[in-house]
């Protein structure tokens, strides 16, 4: 069996939300305030019996729904069966079943709430003040919060059965929150991890005749060496103002000198070599402490779990919460870490479910599709909303070949697309690198709106846009991360001459002409407008061809857009700054250009073409050092008259203020910003 879901009501950041979990390892994650933490302290006070902390007035959702009715808390988890349960499993959860044929499910609910009388009481005084008085408001509550009662009960929550202690003492669940201080949990205190944990490994693997053996030996050792002590050390000259005052005759101090095995156990001290240099673990790296402290953790997890150590007492269903596993760790321990706990679960039934909050795209990158659990609050809401990337794929070849493309693509990079506010898809290097400028121009900064750029390369769009609801049924998209998404597509557009057995070729946007099949866009729009139709999350922008195309047809008079990597760039810059001009190195070029744009219907429009075709044609084999120089002179030009009419296209302007969620301001002259 396993856990399948929690369904939080009123607790913290959730007003009322059920969580989806999957079998084995579920990694949350999302951005801060998220509610992730929530999930884990919501699953402690059903499950946690031992560590469970009294709920206090701000453990409530605020703001309250009805500032009338006395909050109250409510929790449950439901239990479901697997393929591999076990008669143990079975009898532990028999109580608290609520559906009977397979998959069976079981709950356990928590509540918090006044008994009835104390609830009408509260009920009164809380209507009695202003709509909206939160002052009011809190001190009443707080007044009555040593009334309230926490229930834990098993089954259908309206039969109100209180679930047993013994059963719910069997399912075992250990959290390491996210500022656990590792040395102080492994050495320090009167009975610390390591030596409780050296004390279950003692005699590990030996016969109940060793262990005998073991304990008559260290006997004789510790008489020894307590003798030895004793016979070194003398306590007269500490004492001697006891003895001088006569304190003698209320008992004279004496040194125990019979040792016991954990007086030796407290005095041994961990140890890390390196390089031939033996160093304590207390002067070791935080990082590496901190995974010697989970590696104890689950070691005694392991001994809990254990029939053979622990007999009836062992616990049956483990779990084990780890909020960021990534503290201190460097990239490579992070995702090694996450294949070791993900081989735990699958081997072995030590821990039964895993469940790990994380901001590391590392740790998600590693983390297959299904185990993800997207926490983020809404635009357009106050409370969290869960999303499952791998539950938002069609259950057919398309979608099944889009869900293995995104698991295998979706690498440390890309990941950032599951943690922000906004997201822009592009094609390549060239947007990734130029787009954070631009948005900047625009007054929309990437950066502060939490929007993540990513390159997914221009065949590849749809597959990732599964994961915002493209493509899939009202009933499957509730599964989707809610975000705004801009998808900027080069136009490329194409057409075929009029005749049997003729091909699309690539042309620029002016050669639409009698004797040819015009395309202005590509497929892959044609595509992804199909996709992502009915999608009010998701938008397409495009302009007339490329990126460097679509720059330069805006700004073709900025010779500031040539920079050295550009082929033939001084007479480029001599075209920038006069459309009419026939430098030497272009003259084939240009001459091409101007008599299939002779057709346009102005000077301005000709010249503009003419320009963005020279450009987009120097920049063929060097787009990405080309577009890191045009940052770079962008960002120098901040502020001066040079930049002061340049203008962004308005496809990537459409797509940054999407992203970023900022609507397009009226235009006003010379802000050089496209509406």
């Amino acid at each position: 069996m396993y856990l399948a879901d929690i369904h939080i009501r009123n607790y913290r950041c959730f007003a009322d939300e059920r969580i989806l979990f999957a079998p084995g390892v579920n990694v949350l994650l999302g951005e801060n305030n998220g509610g992730k933490t929530t999930v884990i302290s919501a699953l402690s006070l059903v499950l946690d019996q031992g560590s469970r902390r009294r709920p206090q007035f701000f453990d409530f959702h605020h703001p309250p729904i009805d500032e009338r009715v006395p909050p109250a808390i409510t929790i449950s988890v439901a239990f479901r069966s697997s393929d591999t349960d076990t008669v143990q499993d079975k009898a532990l959860v028999a109580t608290w079943l609520t559906k009977l044929d397979p998959p069976w499910e079981a709950q356990v609910t928590y509540t918090f709430m006044l008994e009835p009388d104390d609830h009408a009481r509260c009920h009164h005084e809380l209507s009695t003040i202003p709509a909206g008085d939160r002052v009011q408001y809190r001190r009443i509550v707080e007044s009555f919060l040593d009334k309230y009662v926490a229930h834990t009960y098993g089954g259908n929550l309206d039969n109100r059965l209180v679930a047993d202690r013994e059963s719910l003492d069997k399912i075992s669940l250990h959290s390491l929150d996210a500022l656990r201080d590792a040395q102080r949990e492994l050495f320090s205190g009167t009975n610390p991890l390591l030596k409780r944990l050296l004390r279950q490994v003692r005699d590990s693997g030996k016969t109940k005749e060793e262990q005998a053996a073991k304990a008559e030996e260290f006997i004789t050792l510790a008489t020894a060496l307590g003798t030895h002590m004793h016979s070194r050390i003398s306590l007269d000259p500490l004492l001697q103002l006891v003895t001088d005052t006569g304190a003698l005759e209320g008992g004279k101090p004496h040194l125990k000198d019979n040792l016991g095995e954990d007086d030796v156990l407290a005095a041994l001290r961990l140890h890390v070599e390196n390089n031939g240099v033996s160093l304590p673990a207390e002067l070791n790296g935080l990082g590496y402490n901190n995974l010697i402290y989970i590696s104890l953790v689950l070691a005694s997890l392991d001994h809990q779990a254990d029939p053979a150590k622990r007999g009836t007492n062992a616990v049956l269903f483990p779990i084990l919460c780890i909020e960021e596993p990534e503290v201190h760790l460097h990239p490579a321990l992070q995702y090694k870490l996450l294949k070791h706990i993900e081989k735990r679960v699958r081997e072995t039934e030590r821990d039964r479910q895993v469940f790990i909050t994380t901001h590391s795209t590392h740790i998600t990158s590693a983390s297959p599709l299904d185990q993800l659990i997207c926490l983020a609050i809404p635009e357009d809401e106050q409370t969290p909303r869960a999303a499952y990337p791998g539950k938002c794929f069609p259950d057919d070849a398309q979608g099944k070949a889009s869900k293995a493309y995104v698991e295998r693509y979706l690498d440390a990079t890309k990941s950032n697309l599951l943690f922000a506010k906004g997201i822009i898809l592009v094609e390549g290097i060239a947007e990734q690198l130029l787009l954070p400028v631009l948005a900047d121009h625009l007054g929309c900064s990437l950066e502060e709106h939490h929007v993540a750029l990513i390159p997914v390369g221009g065949l590849t769009f749809r597959h990732f846009l599964s994961l915002f609801g493209a493509r899939l049924a009202a009933e499957q998209a509730v599964y989707a991360l809610r975000r705004p998404v801009a998808c900027l597509v080069d136009a490329d557009p194409t057409r075929q001459p009029n005749g049997p057995n003729a091909k699309f070729h690539k042309c620029y946007p002016y050669n639409a002409a009698a004797g040819w099949t015009y395309k202005p866009v590509s497929d892959v729009i044609t595509t992804l407008t199909t996709l992502c139709a009915g999608r009010d999350n998701v938008t397409i922008a495009y302009d007339k061809k490329t990126l460097e195309y679509d720059v330069a047809l805006h700004n073709h008079a900025q010779a500031l857009l040539v920079t050295d990597s550009c082929t033939h760039a001084e007479a480029l810059r001599l075209l920038f700054g006069d459309p009419a001009a026939t430098p030497k190195a272009l003259a084939d070029q240009l001459a091409t250009a101007r008599a299939e744009t002779a057709h346009l219907p102005t000077p301005e429009d000709r010249a503009a073409h003419i320009v963005a075709t020279c450009y987009l044609s120097s920049l063929e084999d060097a787009k990405g050092e080309h577009a890191l120089g045009l940052a770079k002179a962008l960002n120098d030009a901040k502020g001066t008259p040079t930049l002061a009419n340049f203008v962004v296209p308005p496809a990537i302007a459409k797509a940054i203020r999407w992203a970023t969620r900022q609507p397009a301001p009226p235009q006003q002259l010379g802000d050089g910003a496209a509406a």
